[in-house]
């Protein structure tokens, strides 16, 4: 049993010495390197999808030099190697960086950029019309920023396709509850959403859809003779 336990503390030792003995190569390799040279090493590791040694050198740039433009473009690929992780607690990660860096830098250039990725970072968590839609309320508001502080940015065409597709998904979660309400017996219920929806996402294809289905609730609700007698049948959704 002793014997077991002195093993296992050699083995916790040897390690703790190879860890600071890599941390120190890495130290003494980016010491002879100018940042240019830092950088380029770490977009390299990009190319090879090594993330996490790609941000070991991101982050030296970042915390060496956090008010030099390589610096904050550093600070930025961090994030960067997060996102692309793309699991939850990754881009949770990624969440908080980009939106940092957009709140600490608003004149910076990369600014439209972070606001892109943030919003990137709360679509990926979506789940469509029917779940929780805080995720895209919140990329919708990222989207927003950019293409109204930004709109001739090189980032700003991507920004407004994915703004479209935030705002059909909240139509299209109004056209859901409008739909359940009339399955239910609801008309004056499902006439308030779809006044809604036709209110605040009138370009959208649920608008489209719920024309109709508010033709029929407003004659049901005004006592005028219905123009339909059933629910309109749903069309590419």
């Amino acid at each position: 049993m002793r014997r077991a336990i002195v093993l296992v503390l050699a083995a916790v030792i040897l390690g703790a010495c190879s860890g600071r003995d890599t941390e120190q190569a890495f130290f003494d390799e980016v010491a002879s390197l100018s940042k240019e040279e830092v950088y380029a090493r770490a977009e390299a590791l990009v190319e090879q999808e090594d993330w996490e040694e790609a941000r070991r050198y991101f982050s030296f740039l970042a915390d060496s030099f956090p008010n030099d433009p390589l610096g904050r473009k550093s600070s930025l690929r961090v994030a960067d190697t997060f996102f692309e992780r793309n699991d939850v607690e990754s881009l949770t990660e990624a969440q908080l960086r980009y939106r940092d860096f957009a709140n600490r830098f608003p004149s910076d250039p990369n600014r439209a950029y972070a606001l892109l990725m943030l919003g990137k970072c709360h679509a990926k968590q979506g789940r469509g019309p029917g779940r929780d839609l805080t995720p895209v309320r919140e990329a919708r508001a990222a989207f927003e920023q950019l293409v109204t502080l930004f709109p001739d940015s090189p980032f700003a065409p991507e920004a407004r396709e994915l703004l479209a597709k935030c705002l059909e998904d909240l139509a299209g979660h109004e056209l859901e509850v409008a739909r359940y309400y009339l399955r239910n017996g609801r008309p004056e219920g499902a006439r308030l959403r779809l006044e809604y929806l036709m209110a605040n996402y009138p370009n959208t294809e649920a608008a489209r859809q719920g024309a109709p289905m508010l033709e029929l609730v407003s004659g049901r609700s005004t006592g005028a003779e219905p123009t339909a007698t059933a629910v309109p049948t749903p069309t590419g959704r």
